[in-house]
C-alpha cells in the first residue's frame, strides 16, 4: 500500500555509509566530498553555499526551499553516534568498523 505522506527528497551520500556506498557504485555515483574538514561547505555541495559552516547550510537551504513553496518540513530521527570514553565521537570508516 502507499505511503500516506509523499517520501519527499532521499539523499544518498556515498562517501558517509556502506549502504549508500553501494547504492552509489550500483549507479556509477561519483563520491564527492561536501563537507570540508573545517565544516564549512565545498563547491560540490553548491557554489552559493561554498565556504558556509555546515549548520548555517542547511538553514540557508530550508530558508531557499520555503521561498519557493517547495518545504514540507522536517522530522527528528534517532542516530547513533560511537563515543569515545572522552565523550567524543570517533570516527567510522565505510566498511562501518569505529577508526581510532
Amino acid at each position: 500500500s502507499a505511503s500516506p505522506v509523499p517520501a519527499g527528497a532521499v539523499k544518498v551520500t556515498p562517501g558517509h555509509s556502506p549502504p549508500d556506498l553501494v547504492l552509489a557504485r550500483a549507479h556509477g555515483l561519483p563520491l564527492l566530498s561536501v563537507i570540508g574538514d573545517d565544516g564549512t561547505m565545498c563547491p560540490p555541495g553548491g557554489g552559493w553555499l561554498q565556504g558556509v559552516h555546515r549548520f548555517v547550510a542547511r538553514e540557508k537551504v530550508v530558508a531557499a526551499l520555503a521561498e519557493r513553496g517547495l518545504y514540507r518540513g522536517a522530522q527528528d530521527h534517532a542516530m547513533t553516534l560511537p563515543m569515545c570514553r572522552y565523550h567524543r565521537p570517533l570516527p567510522v570508516t565505510l566498511s562501518g568498523h569505529v577508526s581510532v
